[in-house]
């Protein structure tokens, strides 16, 4: 229930909370808030904006993974005397040409928008997008959020090279999990501005029925806009989410489709730089996939992405993505205990598994390398299966195979997750609700097949609040 209470300014909220309960010893009431500053009450709180973690990031660093509250990531995770290993001064021109743009697409928006009521202070936006702030936030963004939401490679970012657009999302992100200052508090108030500042730059780069190069703007272009998607539909605001569902996610569904990008497959042979650009390809893929398949369940609406399409390589550990050279590539594949090798499955290889008629157990499962993440990833994909079909009418006469499915995928979550430390389980963030995730797929198919629409949740295709959501799981959860 917590993850899908519409009272949380975030889902990330709930996380917190729960983890402070975990940490801080027994007798703790699980729904006590953290205490918080006090902001103005035009001004968006921490909470409103905390980078919700997909679940996703690579479980083969579960020390990392822990979901701490929002002290401690103040206190803790961003220290004062932290040092931003980028330098202010080769961001200063970029800098002052958002600061730029910015301004100028305020003055747009006031002349042609007219449900557009934003403000805009110049002494203000240079503040808080100095260089020195941009590059501390980008800091702490790649320290707190890149283990979580890791599609934008590392060792690259903060370059001279670095798009304008990506600086600005990547410092934005990482301004929603810095200490409170006037900057950081100031922030908040450009996202909306932001967004539409970076969608206007792929929407330039990517026209419709265009079919562009993936050249490193688009692709820092695609990450940015991305990235801001996440931030915005992950808020606890109707406007914005109704937004980022029927506006953004189209735009980034479309861009995925006509670059290919979702039939992206590593080379046999390995090339370090080549193995960048395409692992870049997978991640935008497989992200914009998985936000879709989050925002189906989460408001009962059709999924714009199949499983289907998704044949290229699933992402590859996070250690060998963060690899600054092909060295240093293959000295993390060693510690992991890989041979280097791509991961040769992929989303749709993997469904087929577990849709076939016949069935081997694990051992007959596309891969053997499997984690807690890919499965999340699967059982999205399969709770996105069902949600179509049950709004396309055809549920009844595929129900069978899709439990059959769901029992199959729980098995090897089971068996995955007996092996686990409980102590690393603990640490794995959102993968630690995949139970949650499965109990979900087969109530929503048992409630449909019933035609039981006493639910708020099933009456309605497409809503802009957790409300319904938590509804139906406080109906049906004891069921």
């Amino acid at each position: 229930l917590g993850l899908t209470n519409p009272n949380s300014d975030n889902i990330l909220e709930f996380l917190a909370n729960e983890a402070a309960t975990r940490t801080e010893g027994d007798g703790i009431d699980s729904s006590t808030k953290p205490v918080l500053p006090q902001y103005p009450p035009n001004m968006l709180n921490d909470e409103d904006f905390t980078f919700l973690p997909y679940g996703f990031a690579s479980g083969f660093s579960l020390e990392l993974m822990d979901l701490q509250p929002l002290e401690t990531l103040l206190t803790n995770t961003v220290p004062s005397t932290t040092v931003s290993p980028f330098d202010p001064e080769s961001w200063k021109t970029r800098v002052a040409d958002i600061v730029s743009d910015l301004h100028h697409i305020h003055n747009s928006l006031k002349s042609t928008d007219p449900w557009y009521d934003g403000s805009f202070d110049l002494n203000t936006t240079r503040s808080v997008f100095s260089a020195e702030n941009l590059c501390m936030f980008a800091s702490t963004y790649f320290r707190v959020s890149h283990l979580d939401f890791p599609i934008v490679h590392r060792p690259s970012f903060g370059t001279e090279r670095t798009n304008k657009l990506l600086l600005l999302a990547v410092g934005l992100s990482g301004s929603l999990r810095s200490p409170p200052s006037d900057d950081v508090l100031a922030a908040r108030g450009f996202l909306g501005l932001a967004e539409e500042y970076i969608f206007r730059g792929l929407n330039r780069l990517i026209p419709p029925g265009s079919a562009p190069e993936f050249t490193d703007e688009v692709q820092e272009t695609f990450q940015a806009a991305l990235m801001i998607h996440c931030v915005q539909f992950f808020r606890n605001d109707i406007p914005s989410r109704r937004k980022n569902r029927t506006q953004r996610l189209p735009i980034l569904v479309s861009a995925v489709r006509c670059m290919g990008l979702a039939q992206t497959r590593h080379a046999p042979i390995f090339q370090y730089d080549d193995f960048v650009r395409n692992e870049a390809k997978i991640r935008l893929a497989t992200w914009t996939a998985l936000g879709d398949w989050q925002q189906s369940g989460m408001f009962n609406s059709p999924p714009m992405i199949t499983p289907a399409e998704l044949t290229c390589d699933l992402p590859s550990p996070l250690e060998l993505w963060d690899a600054k050279d092909s060295t240093e590539y293959f000295e993390a594949a060693h510690v992991l205990g890989l041979d280097g090798s791509r991961r040769i499955s992929s989303v749709k290889l993997c469904i087929d598994a577990l849709m076939r008629e016949t069935w081997g157990g694990l051992g007959s499962f596309p891969f053997q390398d499997i984690n807690g993440s890919d499965l999340q990833l699967l059982i999205f994909a399969l709770n996105g299966m069902l949600l179509s079909a049950n709004l396309m009418g055809v549920l009844p006469a595929s129900a069978h195979s899709i439990l059959r499915a769901v029992s199959r995928w729980e098995a090897i979550w089971e068996s995955i997750r007996g092996r686990l430390d409980p102590a690393a389980f603990e640490k794995l963030g959102m993968v630690r609700y995949n139970s949650e995730l499965c109990w979900a797929a087969r109530k929503i198919i048992q409630v449909a097949i019933s035609g039981d629409k006493s639910s708020a949740y099933m009456q309605k295709v497409g809503h802009d609040s957790l409300v319904q959501l938590h509804e139906f799981v406080r109906q049906y959860r004891d069921s």
